[in-house]
Parts: C-alpha cells; sequence; structure tokens
C-alpha cells in the first residue's frame, strides 16, 4: 500500500466513529427507564438507586486497569469489546425481571463504560495524528457530543412510544439490537499506529495520585474543582428522580420521552448561552450564585409542587440553569493548570465524583422511597447551603 492510501485508510476512521458514537447515543430505554425498572422490573426506587450505586463503583474497578488494556490489545478492539458488552448488557436486562440480571447488566454496562473511557479520545487522536490533523481533535470531539445528543433526543420519544405500545421489556430489546450497529461499525476500523506516541499512557492509579499532588499544591484549584463537583453532583440527581415525580404528578408514559427530548434541547440551548453570559459579566461568582440560587430554589419548589405544568417548567429551568453550570469554571481550572495536567486533575475529581454519587444515591435511595417530594427539598437546602459556602471568588473564575 502507498503511503498516499495510509492516510485515506485512518481518515476514514473518523466518519466511521461518528456513525459509532451515533449509535450509542440512540437510547430507547431512558425516557422509561424508572417504568422500566418499577413496572416491568419490580424494583422500588431504593433497589434502583442501589443498583446505580454500584454501577458507580463497578465502573472506578474497571478504570483502573482499563487504560492499559486498551493499550495492549488495541484500541479498536477495545472499542469492539466495548460494544460487545453493552449489547450484552442490553440483552441480559431484557431477558427476565430479576435483580442479580440487572447487577449483571450494570456490571457488563460498566465494563463497556470503562474500556471507552480514553480509548475514544486515544483512538481518535491517533488516527488525526496518522495524516498530521491531530489539532482538530476538539472539533471532532464537538461534532461527536452534537450527534450524540441528536441521537439521545430523538430516540427518548420513541423509547416512550415503544413502551406504551409495544411493551417496556422490548424498549431495552430494541437497545440491544440497535447497538449491534455500533459493534458491527467498530470491526471497520483500523487500528492507528501508536505504540511510538510522545505521550504514553499512565495507570490510572498514577494519573490518579499526580492528581492528589496538584490539589494539595495548588489551593485555588481544589477550591474550584470540589465547588463544581458538589453541586454539579446534586444536580445531576434530578436524572434519577424527574421520571418518579412525572409519574407521581400523573403524567401519561407516552409523553415521558418528549420530556426528556425537551430536556436535551434546553440543555443544549443553555449550553450556548451560559459561556456567553460568563464572557459579558465581569463578577463571574455574582453569575454563579444566581445560578445556584435559581437550582436550590427551583429543587425546594418541586418538593412542594403536584401541579404538572409546574412541575415539568421547573424540571427545564434546573436543566437550563444546572447542566451547563460546569461551563462557568472552565476558564477558571484552565487557568490554574498546565494543559498536560488538565487530564490527570480531572480524572482524580471524577474518582471523588464517583464516590461521591455512590454514596449520595444510597441516601437519595432511601429517603424517595419514603417521599420523592423530600428528595427536592433536601437536594434544593444542600445546593443553597454550599452557595451560602462557597470559597470560590471572582477572580479565581
Amino acid at each position: 500500500m502507498s503511503q498516499e492510501h495510509v492516510p485515506k485508510s485512518y481518515k476514514s476512521n473518523i466518519y466511521k466513529f461518528y456513525i459509532y458514537q451515533f449509535i450509542f447515543g440512540i437510547h430507547t430505554v431512558r425516557g422509561v427507564f424508572y417504568a422500566y425498572m418499577t413496572d416491568w422490573g419490580g424494583l422500588n426506587f431504593f433497589e434502583i438507586m442501589a443498583l446505580q450505586s454500584y454501577f458507580m463503583f463497578a465502573v472506578f474497578l474497571f478504570e483502573i486497569p482499563s487504560g492499559a488494556i486498551a493499550d495492549y490489545i488495541g484500541r479498536k478492539t477495545a472499542l469492539i469489546l466495548s460494544a460487545a458488552s453493552v449489547v450484552c448488557a442490553a440483552f441480559i436486562y431484557s431477558i427476565y425481571p430479576h435483580i442479580l440480571l440487572f447487577v449483571f447488566g450494570e456490571t457488563l454496562w460498566a465494563l463497556s463504560l470503562s474500556l471507552a473511557s480514553g480509548t475514544n479520545e486515544a483512538f481518535l487522536y491517533s488516527s488525526l495524528k496518522s495524516y498530521g490533523e491531530e489539532d482538530k481533535l476538539p472539533k471532532i470531539q464537538g461534532y461527536n457530543q452534537t450527534l450524540n445528543l441528536i441521537a439521545l433526543t430523538i430516540s427518548a420519544p420513541l423509547g416512550s412510544i415503544i413502551a406504551e405500545f409495544i411493551s417496556l421489556q422490548f424498549t431495552m430489546t430494541c437497545l440491544g439490537l440497535i447497538y449491534i450497529g455500533s459493534f458491527i461499525t467498530a470491526f471497520t476500523f483500523k487500528e492507528p499506529p501508536y505504540k511510538n506516541q510522545e505521550s504514553e499512557s499512565k495507570s490510572y492509579l498514577k494519573v490518579v495520585k499526580q492528581g492528589f499532588i496538584e490539589l494539595k499544591r495548588n489551593k485555588i484549584l481544589t477550591i474550584l474543582c470540589f465547588d463544581r463537583l458538589f453541586i454539579n453532583t446534586l444536580i445531576f440527581l434530578l436524572f434519577w428522580t424527574y421520571q418518579p415525580y412525572l409519574q407521581i404528578l400523573g403524567l401519561s408514559l407516552v409523553f415521558w420521552g418528549f420530556i426528556t427530548a425537551a430536556m436535551n434541547m434546553t440543555n443544549a440551548l443553555f449550553v450556548i448561552i451560559i459561556p456567553k453570559l460568563t464572557e459579558k459579566l465581569k463578577n463571574k461568582l455574582k453569575l454563579l450564585i444566581i445560578v445556584d440560587l435559581i437550582n436550590g430554589v427551583a429543587f425546594i419548589l418541586m418538593g412542594f409542587t403536584t401541579n404538572l405544568y409546574i412541575g415539568i417548567l421547573l424540571i427545564l429551568v434546573i436543566v437550563a440553569f444546572g447542566y451547563p453550570r460546569f461551563l462557568i469554571y472552565v476558564n477558571g481550572i484552565n487557568k490554574q493548570i498546565e494543559a498536560d495536567e488538565r487530564a490527570t486533575v480531572l480524572s482524580t475529581i471524577n474518582m471523588f465524583g464517583s464516590f461521591f454519587m455512590a454514596i449520595l444515591f444510597l441516601l437519595v435511595g432511601f429517603i424517595g422511597s419514603l417521599n420523592i417530594f423530600y428528595v427536592f427539598i433536601l437536594i434544593g437546602v444542600a445546593i443553597i447551603l454550599f452557595t451560602i459556602f462557597t470559597r470560590a471568588k471572582s477572580e479565581y473564575l
């Protein structure tokens, strides 16, 4: 094969990866997940959250060896195995409603996520570098995120329709069938050269150790990272609680996916708006406090609202101001760390986030099993308390 054809073959990886990522963005269960787990799966709210807590621990445990495995067997093979794992997970989840099968399914799902974590970016980087366009990686990642969001938005209403007119069980079976497309696509990838890359892969434990050292050395960075982490994690709990809330408010299952789609579109819109507000305002701390108070108050109001339309509006308000909240911190964090240290620090913060979420899921599961409205009130109060006692300053942001 001539040298002219080599870059072209690796360039095809980028377009094939768009297909791979779009298929993985399709999630026919997401918009009806709570109904799937309760009505078909027979679990209660606490058991659902305990299952997600287990998932977070499994992701962390698999994260440790997954990077080394990807380097050993190749990025293409790791992505094939990632796709195969999630296909098996979806089918196992839909065989029969039993919690042990669900645990096995979550284990495979965690394995899939861990195999893809870092491997996706490394595969794209190596492919781009093979023909001298590695500087386009951020742009390519942006396209992939957009495709993922489009797929999520389209598939959520589709999942509701499948659940209403076919069955809840088939929403998960359908997901397994769809993900076979990513499995087949992964086989068409061409393994790019990566053995001689300048940046050698590091073990996850070594990365975390370096991250601890950096956070201990830089107090401003520590304040920004943890200030972002705690409130963002609390806001993220909306993802697991808005569906039982909609059920209590009496929204028919066929409309749940449409609410999920509206949430995705709202998120996409405010991901554009929030950075523009950040650029225009000199006092970024004031913006951050306003955003956090909006989220805190919205959660508290959800705890006292039984009106369906007001409830949906509050959900969209939290998505609008809560989901893109992390963008307010981007410039401040980037100013505090070198580009090559950013991944190390964020990996360490993600580790803290995984443990925090795992514990929080159990707590929320227990309280939510008593009364879901109590959960919203407690989340809102916690957000406001974190906002009052924030150590972030405008100059840090």
